[in-house]
């Protein structure tokens, strides 16, 4: 059983190791709040709603009664916002996902870092669970201000605090030390990371001869309100680099400017990364897991601008650091810093050799297909009866 919050960031992690356990013959279902089974369903996979009419918004923003949550200035109390945040929505899909569970009787749970009503699941049902990473370790904050939002549910379960998993199945590449410090406290199962961004028909310009530099731009899932504001600055500073601007974000063709130097600009709209970034020179980005290790994979030099959410700063850091790419904080971003960063960037050929070493090094790690092998064994030896 797989568990998920609501966001495509997290949900999509999860697809490619699902893939490896179908094909090697397992049951698959994804218990994920309502509104993203369809998300499950293209990517071939069988779901289960465990709640519906909330966001991860909402969740973070507001307390269980609804009382505004004022956002805070520190990284540590975002943190702990978002992590009480995502304990209110494991509160809001718990007695589906323990329903779910207890119907249809998983040998093993598999969550992302962030979702907590399978792993009290398991711990319920006395299975084992497993964290599916999706890039740098996430910071303990986030449980720990978890497990605080969810003491009620927890004593009702007899539980004394969130269970730890199993093991690890870790994707960030060994290569890239970036914020980690320690080795988890669990085994640990490498696995190579593969893309999965949903599927598209792909356009004809993807795989065309290019007459300047591609620069593929994106900010997740930004809203719109600060989003617009820099991309201005991104796309004239790319505009000033003479380079081609593909921007793959939702509202891609709101956000045009006007003037001289308006860019050459492919406003795409959505179209999965994994499809875009080899046909791009270089990628501008918000920081975010997905992208991040999307671009190491394709080994394409990546210009990080964090600063929108907690964890953006460590994989900017992480990439910069191992000199696959630059980093500029998005407080700083103007015309004149994103050309300067960009001609750097398209110039130097040391940071597309650094983007290359990074993605061979990822190449030689466990596919899932392996890293599957490995899952089975591990909880073969743990507990036999959890080997369907």
């Amino acid at each position: 059983m797989l568990t998920s919050v609501p966001l495509h960031g997290h949900v999509l992690q999860l697809v490619p190791f699902s893939w490896a356990l179908r094909a090697a013959g397992h049951e698959v279902l994804a218990a994920v709040p309502e509104e993203f089974t369809p998300v499950v369903r293209k990517a071939g996979l069988a779901a289960m709603g465990t709640c519906e009419g909330v966001t991860m918004r909402q969740m973070i923003g507001c307390t269980r009664d609804g009382t505004p949550i004022p956002r805070p200035v520190d990284p540590e109390g975002r943190i702990r916002r978002s992590g009480r945040g995502f304990g209110r929505m494991a509160a809001h899909a718990l007695e589906q996902t323990l329903r779910i569970a207890e119907r249809w009787r998983p040998d093993l749970v598999v969550s992302e870092p962030t979702e907590y009503a399978g792993r009290m699941a398991a711990g319920r049902a006395g299975v084992p669970w497993v964290e599916h990473g999706w890039g740098l370790p996430v910071s303990s904050f986030y449980r720990e201000a978890a497990e605080e939002e969810l003491t009620p549910e927890l004593t009702v379960l007899g539980l004394e605090r969130l269970p730890d998993p199993r093991f690890l199945v870790d994707v960030w590449p060994p290569e890239v030390r970036g914020g980690r410090t320690s080795a988890p406290p669990w085994p640990v199962l490498p696995m190579r990371y593969v893309p999965y961004n949903g599927s598209t028909v792909v356009p004809d310009w993807v795989r065309a001869p290019r007459e300047r530099p591609r620069v593929c731009v994106t900010l997740g899932s930004l809203p719109q309100d600060r989003a617009h504001p820099l991309l201005d600055g991104i796309l004239r500073g790319l505009a000033r680099a003479g380079a081609e601007a593909v921007l793959a974000m939702d509202d891609a063709g709101q956000v045009v400017p006007a003037g001289r130097d308006a860019p050459a600009m492919r406003a795409v709209g959505w179209l999965p990364l994994d499809q875009v970034l080899p046909a791009c020179d270089l990628v501008v980005h918000h920081g975010g897991p997905g992208t991040t290790m999307t671009s190491f994979v394709h080994a394409v030099p990546q210009l990080v601008l964090p600063g929108f959410h907690s964890d953006t700063a460590a994989y900017a850091h992480a990439v910069a650091e191992v000199g696959a790419g630059r980093r500029l904080d998005s407080a700083d971003v103007s015309p004149e810093r994103i050309e300067a960063e960009c001609r750097i960037l398209l110039g130097d050929p040391r940071h597309r050799e650094s983007a290359r070493s990074v993605a061979d090094s990822m190449a030689r790690m466990p596919s899932p297909a392996r890293t599957v092998s490995a899952v089975e064994q591990a909880v073969a030896a743990q507990e036999p009866a959890c080997a369907r």
